[in-house]
């Protein structure tokens, strides 16, 4: 009898141990965090067959939200979307930047109350870049891709709630789509412009899963 039920505790225990990972498959997780990052940066112009090229730095926050589902114990399959500000070296006043994709990640580690994570972001970006000086008044609009990886850990002070830290690769190409000069908007198939940034930004957000 008492070995019986021993078995029993002891199928119980497994069986809540399991269940209380940080990812299984049906997991549903969110999270709301803040990044901040700094990036190398290079604009490259061609104007009427004369290639301009400028290399400079930039600083971001983000402020990235999250959704994923388990599709197994060691898999997630999510969304992102990580509006933020994006300040470069000329220190222009206005600058909005916007991420939206995919997230596949996968967990290392998968224990009741700690993961280690590694993921990746797949998606596109958006940079609007506004420029106020004396006789330079101009509004730039830049769309384009998204490639990122990142790895971090997450620890759940309960079974519903967390704090995820990370350490974030994040890459883009964007194209001039748009540009207004002093209140003359001109032609983008006149001006082939791209900006390109590289760079590593460290991310914590407050992460539930149900």
């Amino acid at each position: 009898m008492i070995q019986r039920l021993l078995l029993i505790a002891t199928a119980f225990y497994a069986h809540a141990c399991v269940v209380a990972q940080v990812n299984d498959k049906g997991t549903f997780h969110a999270s709301i965090g803040v990044a901040a990052g700094g990036h190398a940066t290079n604009y490259e112009q061609t104007v009427l067959g004369t290639i301009r090229s400028n290399d400079d730095g930039a600083a971001t926050v983000t402020y990235p939200i999250e959704f994923s589902y388990g599709l197994g114990k060691r898999f997630s399959l999510g969304l992102y979307v990580e509006p933020g500000v994006y300040l470069d070296s000329s220190a222009s006043e206005s600058n909005g930047l916007a991420m939206i994709g995919i997230q596949p990640r996968f967990y290392i580690i998968n224990n009741d109350r700690f993961a280690w994570m590694a993921s990746m972001q797949l998606g596109s970006s958006a940079l609007r870049h506004d420029v106020d000086e004396p006789g330079n008044v101009s509004e730039a609009i830049y769309r384009g891709t998204t490639l990122g990886l990142s790895t971090g850990v997450g620890f759940y002070f309960s079974d519903l709630v967390g704090l995820n830290l990370q350490v974030r690769y994040i890459g883009t190409t964007m194209p001039l789509r748009e540009l207004t000069l002093n209140g003359t908007e001109f032609d983008p198939d006149l001006i082939d412009a791209t900006l390109t940034t590289r760079g590593v930004a460290f991310q914590a957000s407050l992460a539930f899963k149900f």
